[in-house]
């Protein structure tokens, strides 16, 4: 699952090709959450998308339902995503880290996902779709492997440069592959200050470990 996460993030070399114009123009931030407008990366270049797919058909421009996460395995199948998956409406959603919550001693305590520092930045695998001239999007998970399946049951579809290509220029046909990424065997986490829970706060302090 990822339902907040960071993406004030600085392009790294091997990602200079993609995220040759990140971030647009477009707001970045420390508390990133549903419905916020990010920016996302098609193979086209880098557009403004609301977080939360909504799909063309929708009658609301806000569905009652979340939307901000698909799963990997459903999602073309399910009739949110399906048109999307279906047509190739692949995209990027790059971050600096995501937020998980774990109830511990009857409190949910905030942690922040991360890459190593010779990595810099994570790069999700999502969904866009177009609805009256609006885009949106959403992130794929999957089922958490390694360390982070003691913090939570799922998490972002994280790509390398190679898979990242290849999810734009191939679309779905290219999912197979999401499942052979190994990135989440780098990642760190570490607990953070429980004003992340707070939507209107921002600042690279809210990424910052505490003892707890």
């Amino acid at each position: 699952m990822c339902g907040r996460y960071a993406n004030h993030v600085d392009v790294t070399s091997e990602w200079l090709d993609i995220l040759k114009d990140w971030p647009a123009g477009i707001s970045t931030g420390f508390n990133i959450a549903p419905t916020q407008t990010i920016p996302a990366i098609r193979e086209d270049g880098t557009f403004p998308m609301r977080w939360g797919l909504v799909p063309a058909w929708s009658k609301e421009a806000s569905p009652r339902y979340a939307t901000f996460n698909a799963r990997l395995e459903s999602a073309s199948e399910k009739p949110t995503f399906r048109n999307a998956w279906h047509h190739a409406q692949t995209c990027l959603i790059p971050a600096l880290g995501y937020y998980e919550w774990r109830t511990e001693q009857g409190v949910k305590q905030p942690y922040f996902v991360q890459a190593p520092a010779q990595m810099g930045l994570l790069v999700f695998a999502g969904l866009w779709e177009l609805r009256e001239g609006a885009y949106s999007c959403t992130i794929l998970t999957r089922e958490s492997a390694g360390d982070l399946a003691q913090l939570h049951s799922r998490m972002p579809v994280m790509l390398a440069p190679d898979d990242a290509r290849s999810w734009l220029t191939e679309g779905c046909r290219a999912a197979d592959r999401l499942w052979e990424s190994s990135i989440h065997q780098d990642l760190q986490y570490h607990a953070v200050g429980r004003a992340v829970g707070n939507t209107h706060n921002q600042g690279e302090v809210l990424i910052q470990p505490i003892r707890k």
